[in-house]
């Protein structure tokens, strides 16, 4: 979300909706001045009660037993944990919550296990306010929403082919930068059935080598760029 979207941004952006009922939301966003930014904007919706932000999961979490939202606004690239694990383990803890995520390198894969794991909508963080307010609201109303950017990125999944769990796992280790003996030490199996797994991904992805797969598994979402922060 760019800081020129905040700067031109009134009270109250969007009008409430006659049937809205109100929203109890948190924010579970790491980076300050985002998070910052989304408060301010989202404490100015009238229909929108901000119960609390946390800076990570674990934080968040603690809001949850202590306020019982109906809705959360999530970073979908928490440093700590990955987006699709996130969605999972707050709904594990209140299986009734109303997820939006916000991500910013978000690729088709990831998008899409974000969405399977129970989010009810994503945005990139590029997305104008307007959309992320009438995204909580059409979440809390039990409705999915995704911005145009993300359902391309979605769209551009359909002409990739599906790769396996376990080739997904070996695709985000050999992303990782680890060899096939680690691989193979990882996930208890032989060397030669990494080398079989190697090949079937460099072919359903169509490329060459193992440093294009690992380009494709970033841009993607199979994999996550490390974080020095």
């Amino acid at each position: 979300m760019s800081p020129a979207a905040f700067r031109t941004t009134p009270r109250a952006l969007v009008p409430v909706p006659g049937h809205a009922e109100p929203v109890r939301l948190i924010v579970i966003e790491e980076h300050p001045v985002t998070r910052v930014g989304l408060l301010s904007v989202l404490n100015a919706e009238r229909d929108m009660m901000v119960l609390g932000a946390a800076t990570d999961l674990d934080d968040g979490l603690v809001l949850i037993k202590r306020w019982s939202p109906d809705t959360v606004l999530i970073n979908a690239e928490l440093t700590s944990v990955d987006g699709p694990t996130a969605v999972r383990l707050l709904l594990e803890r209140a299986p009734g919550l109303r997820i939006v995520a916000l991500g910013q390198h978000g690729g088709d894969e990831e998008i899409h296990q974000i969405l399977e794991a129970g989010a009810r909508g994503y945005l990139l963080k590029s997305a104008a306010v307007r959309e992320i307010v009438v995204a909580i609201r059409a979440a809390h109303a039990g409705r999915t929403c995704v911005s145009p950017q993300a359902r391309q990125r979605l769209e551009g999944r359909r002409r990739w082919p599906d790769l396996t769990a376990r080739e997904r796992e070996v695709l985000a280790l050999l992303a990782e930068g680890c060899s096939n003996a680690t691989i193979a030490s990882v996930l208890e199996i032989t060397h030669g059935t990494v080398k079989l797994h190697v090949r079937a991904i460099l072919a359903k992805l169509g490329v060459e080598d193992r440093s294009q797969a690992a380009l494709v598994a970033l841009q993607r979402g199979f994999a996550r760029m490390p974080s020095w922060r």
